[in-house]
């Protein structure tokens, strides 16, 4: 039987019973997606058993763990530092994690695969392994998600398992990596914007000595706002490093691999992880970190960011050498699963590599470095009227068609479930509500996501996608109600807001951890959150001829109000309480 393993592969597909589909993300290419995706032979995905889901989760963790520990001497002989398991979980630690995962989720697809048909055989592509070693994290998180990053892990895997495989002869397709975007194009008045203000935080960051802001995800008037309380000059955008791209050394690298007497995906890692480590933390490191070190501020008396630590990785060598020197790094949160989601492999790092993790409101009782201090996303905003004779705003979610970090949500194919529920609800609304839906693209989707407009516009509701490029609150204050899909940021901005909002995602993909299920409760109970999209649609239907009745309502604003405190919290006197924080100081005049 053949073995299709990617979009790449089904554009050969010969559309019979001896071939199976290895998963839903080989036919992003069909013109209706969910309309087929029950007429082929397909592998079952090994995490729609979401007990094995949380399980896995834990055992990568602690492969992560192990690994992390294994690499940490020898970053420190290669570079000739001497630095802790933290100052290197800083730096490495988001790319191994995500490179661990992945590679786990696409060796149990093809395991599983095989393991249920011994007969297998698969048609592979030329490549040279060496070319897919990213320049860094953000190169590698580009790679990850594409058809072509995927073939390679998935023949990587096949030829692993000793499963029967033909190299296609002559191929056209030789797998390289490309055909992404790595950085989106800024305007000509933005990119000299950018530079300017980059070559400003150089020659300021020589003096600033204060609490040091990068990557705070707020708008600039407010990290402007709170410098000013601070009395320190402003530093709105780290100064911009490019990362090297420097030739493999084989055999720096080959140190990175670790001899497993046993047969099994730990082993398949210790013969990757040498090849697919990026070059900056390799090559690249000693120049990369000499330049930050010389260009960001030398003197901080604190650190905070609240995504730098993901992407940035001129900001994250910075960070874990203030770290080394006792400096605190302070992390906050972003935006929504946080405190919320069963699984969260983003928040466990942040709560790890952090001095202080600032929550929106909830705590945790197992990590004392956790503190809540009012939203600067959230606080300061001034309330969005309801429009009475605005539209329903649909907003929906996007996600790559492989799975790529462990979050509670949909992952891989499970993603047409989330786009099914969405026809639902639509299906189920009054054929006059309808008129007054606006769907609202998930605008961070790309070319590599599953292209939701087709499968909207297939549903027969392509004259209600908006086509603006308004962000989110301007669209609001054109709406009388929000309604959003997914446990993320949206519904706890238009909550924090005092916004109408009504909620509906499928359970059995978004897991709400034990301590936080009271919360969502609550929510329930006021008919604010729905668990089928056919009893969100009867509550729309319910209340749209008046929304305002219904909101407002003691019982769903006593609920609201709760609900914020613990997941949404915002403040007025943000500014005084976040800069007493930063600096310690008991009064910011």
């Amino acid at each position: 039987m053949k073995l299709i393993k990617t979009a790449i592969d089904f554009a050969n597909y010969d559309n019979n019973r001896d071939s199976i589909l290895l998963g839903d993300w080989c036919l992003k290419d069909l013109e209706d997606i969910l309309g087929n995706v029950d007429n082929y032979n397909k592998v079952p995905y090994h995490w729609d058993d979401r007990t094995k889901y949380q399980h896995d989760y834990h055992y990568l963790a602690k492969v992560y763990e192990d690994t992390l520990a294994f690499i940490v001497p020898i970053l420190n002989i290669t570079h000739s530092l001497d630095r802790n398991i933290r100052y290197w979980r800083i730096i490495v630690g988001p790319w191994l994690r995500c490179f661990i995962d992945a590679l786990f989720d696409r060796y149990e697809c093809v395991r599983l695969a095989h393991k249920n048909n011994q007969s297998l055989s698969c048609r592979l592509y030329p490549y040279n392994v060496n070319d897919w070693s990213p320049t860094d994290f953000p190169d590698f998180w580009n790679q990850y998600v594409t058809d072509e990053w995927n073939e390679v892990i998935f023949s990587e895997c096949i030829k692993y398992l000793g499963i029967s495989n033909q190299i296609v002869e002559n191929s056209t397709d030789f797998l390289k990596p490309g055909g992404y975007n790595r950085r989106s194009v800024l305007g000509n008045f933005k990119q000299t914007w950018k530079w300017a203000i980059s070559k400003y935080s150089e020659v300021v960051g020589r003096y600033q000595q204060g609490a040091i802001m990068v990557g705070a995800y707020v708008p600039v008037f407010k990290v402007l706002t709170l410098q000013a309380k601070l009395r320190q000059l402003p530093y709105l955008l780290a100064p911009t490093i490019k990362s090297p791209n420097f030739l493999i050394d084989k055999i720096t690298r080959s140190q990175f691999f670790r001899d497993h007497h046993h047969k099994g995906f730990e082993s398949l890692l210790s013969q990757l992880l040498p090849f697919f480590i990026p070059k900056l933390y390799i090559e690249g490191f000693a120049k990369f970190r000499k330049e930050v070190l010389a260009k960001y501020p030398r003197n901080p008396q604190s650190i905070f960011t609240a995504n730098a630590y993901h992407l940035d990785e001129s900001f994250k060598i910075w960070a874990a050498d203030k770290t080394s020197q006792n400096i605190p790094l302070y992390i906050g949160q972003h935006g929504g699963t946080f405190g919320s989601s069963m699984l969260n492999q983003s928040e466990d790092h942040q709560i790890k590599v952090s001095d202080k993790f600032i929550t929106w409101g909830w705590g945790n009782k197992l990590n004392a470095n956790v503190v809540s201090l009012p939203s600067i996303q959230l606080s300061g905003c001034r309330l969005i009227t309801p429009n009475s004779d605005g539209k329903i705003l649909h907003v929906l979610s996007s996600l790559p068609r492989y799975f790529y970090q462990h979050f509670s949500m949909p992952v891989a194919g499970q993603f047409c479930k989330y786009l099914e529920n969405q026809q639902i609800f639509l299906n189920n609304l009054k054929k006059i509500i309808v008129d007054d839906i606006n769907i609202r693209l998930d605008r961070s989707s790309g070319a590599r996501d599953w292209d939701v407009a087709r499968v909207i516009s297939g549903f027969g509701y392509s004259t209600n996608i908006d086509q603006s490029t308004k962000n989110i609150k301007v669209l609001l204050t054109e709406s009388k109600l929000c309604v959003c899909t997914s446990n993320s940021t949206v519904f706890l901005e238009t909550l924090a807001l005092n916004f109408p909002t009504i909620i509906f995602w499928d359970p059995l993909h978004y897991e709400i951890r034990p301590d936080a299920v009271p919360f969502f409760k609550l929510l329930v109970d006021a008919e604010i959150l729905f668990y089928t999209p056919e009893d969100a649609a009867r509550k729309v239907n319910d209340v749209f001829a008046n929304v305002d009745q219904w909101w407002h309502s003691d019982s769903v604003q006593m609920v609201r109000n709760k609900f914020c405190e613990q997941y949404a919290r915002s403040s007025c006197d943000w500014v005084h309480e976040w800069g007493a924080f930063l600096l310690g100081a008991k009064k910011i005049l």
